[in-house]
């Protein structure tokens, strides 16, 4: 549980034999030319991600944001639990994020760009280190994020066209920098839009695997953001419905150190 109140998500090798090499060798040649003709076809990550970029309203709208403040629920249906949450983010590198579980109270996370925190009433509050605090380093790299930007990943190769959640796919694979998350990432091939995704997140029962479909991308202000995430984290399933998204209006106190967090603090 404690993990699931903090997780706000390879490639198939194709393998071939045959009882003939005499019947190969008359076709091998066609088929690794047309092996070659599709690689070339698919577009750069580059490509990809820019074209992601223009589908939710441009680098421009992008960049005129300084904060974001997003509002809505999270479910657990196998649990039947329904939480309010509330997520503000600001530029360059501050996020805060705030779940209201009925039965359990009030759970916390943030960075504020030097001390990480995650209070939960289930074990208490701790300053994020290691593995956890470089994880929460990159959720909070405001424009990074919301940009896909290159110089954050040491790798982004594209591996090939894949049916994703109903729709052809380009599929992305990932390693961030810092972290050394890895991941695969789900580019719809029609809008260019992100549509999921696998990776291996950091908690403190240790790594956990976690997938995502996202979809409803509506327009808030100038750029379009998904308004439903499907998360699946193990044996778990968690959909967050997005219902309001607001722009430039997160006051700088919403990125203080919570009270229970403060004596943890090293000076």
């Amino acid at each position: 549980m404690k993990g699931l109140a903090r997780l706000v998500a390879t490639s198939a090798t194709r393998l071939m034999s045959t009882a003939s090499l005499v019947l190969l060798a008359s076709t091998m040649s066609a088929t690794m030319s047309a092996t070659t003709a599709h690689a070339q076809a698919l577009p750069t990550a580059a490509e990809i991600i820019a074209k992601h970029v223009a589908a939710i309203g441009g680098k421009d709208a992008v960049l005129a944001i300084k904060s974001m403040s997003q509002t809505g629920t999270l479910e657990i249906p196998a649990m039947g639990l329904s939480a309010s949450m509330e997520m503000m983010i600001a530029a360059p590198n501050k996020m805060t994020s705030k779940t209201n579980v009925p039965g359990m109270g009030e759970m916390l996370q943030g960075y504020n760009g030097a001390v990480a925190w995650d209070v939960n009433p289930m074990a208490g509050p701790r300053v994020l280190a290691d593995k956890e605090l470089d994880q929460i380093k990159e959720q909070s790299d405001f424009y990074a994020n919301l940009l896909y930007s290159a110089d954050r990943y040491s790798k982004m190769d594209v591996q090939s066209v894949v049916d994703y959640a109903g729709e052809k796919a380009y599929k992305v694979l990932t390693v961030r920098k810092t972290s050394g998350t890895e991941s695969t990432m789900y580019f719809s091939v029609a809008t260019g839009l992100f549509i999921g995704g696998e990776s291996t997140q950091m908690s403190q029962m240790g790594p956990m695997q976690v997938s995502q479909n996202v979809s409803g991308y509506k327009a808030f202000g100038a750029l379009k953001f998904p308004t439903k995430i499907e998360q699946t984290i193990g044996p778990n399933k968690m959909v967050l419905t997005m219902t309001n998204v607001s722009f430039n209006s997160v006051p700088d106190a919403a990125f203080d150190v919570p009270a229970q967090v403060k004596p943890l603090v090293k000076p």
